[in-house]
């Protein structure tokens, strides 16, 4: 166990020294690799809260039965259970004529004009939440309905939920492709760097397997050289992403007061930042084994 300590210990002072050989190139490196970090880490944060945003924020498409005159009660109590039954509803609720009456009265623009009215003309209503808000299911549950007893008429949102799944779906294709496309950048050029460690360090090599070091020997350094470089490009991004949150909110909670909307920015949690470091870790060090591994072939 001391050996392997000892081991180890060593292989983290060689991966040290090779950042501390070159200074001014291992800081350009860092600085170019968080920011790289950063861009794919952003693309990733935004795109979670543009997806937040339009399920939380934005309003939801729904589903509008409207009764007819002369729905009795057996009609709707049979539509209710059949509501409360389907799994593809997550929620619903019945807008009476004098609720809805009340709620048009509270708008400035007409209620001068309700008031001639002693009540609503119009029928009863159920509004429907669906649970997934697929236009396909609008069209199926629209199609269910739309035989029923007691139903006049189906106001359907579907235009509008497919507004949202286009928007969601681009956001996630355009910033998924940006975020592997930094995270793929990233990996390069920590396979470069130890390519070129790997390079310089060819006499050490051979002199190496003369003496009968094992592979794993060899590659434990890099493999440490790696995680360091992944390590500090993750704290740089995670710094980095606080300082752009810290700028950004103000201009987003001015925006969301400007069309009466709620546009949060939370920074991400601790977990957050640990999965990021560990994972830019792992990331760095297969990447300097990979460049290690290329420069032994070449």
């Amino acid at each position: 166990m001391r050996i392997w300590l000892h081991h180890h210990a060593r292989a983290f002072r060689q991966a040290g020294s090779f950042i501390l050989a070159q200074p001014l190139r291992h800081t350009i490196s860092i600085l170019l690799l968080g920011m790289l970090v950063a861009l794919a880490l952003s693309t990733g944060f935004f795109w979670q809260r543009i997806n937040h945003w339009v399920q939380h924020t934005l309003p939801e498409p729904t589903l509008t039965l409207f009764m007819t005159d002369q729905a009795n009660e057996a009609q709707m109590h049979a539509l209710w259970d059949s509501l409360a039954a389907n799994p593809q509803i997550r929620t619903f609720e019945y807008i009476s004529p004098a609720q809805a009456l009340a709620s048009l009265s509270n708008s400035p623009d007409l209620a001068p004009a309700l008031k001639v009215l002693d009540r609503n003309p119009l029928p009863g209503a159920f509004v429907l939440h669906l649970r997934d808000p697929n236009p396909s299911r609008f069209d199926q549950l629209e199609q269910e309905f739309s035989h029923r007893e007691g139903i006049a008429q189906i106001r359907s949102d579907r235009l509008w939920a497919e507004r949202l799944e286009t928007v969601s779906t681009l956001a996630e294709s355009i910033l998924g492709f940006c975020a592997l496309l930094f995270a793929f950048l990233s990996f390069l050029l920590i396979a470069y760097q130890a390519h070129q460690q790997a390079l310089r360090r060819q006499g050490m090599h051979s002199l190496l397997n003369l003496l009968g070091a094992s592979s794993a020997y060899q590659r434990r350094p890099f493999a440490y050289y790696g995680a360091l470089l992944g390590a500090g490009a993750g704290l740089l991004a995670w710094a980095a992403l606080f300082w752009a949150l810290a700028l950004i909110t103000p201009l987003t909670h001015a925006l969301g007061a400007l069309f009466q909307i709620t546009l949060d920015l939370p920074p991400p949690d601790i977990r957050d930042g640990g999965m990021l470091l560990l994972f830019s870790a792992l990331g760095g060090i297969f990447a300097a084994l990979l460049g290690q591994g290329n420069s032994r072939a070449n």
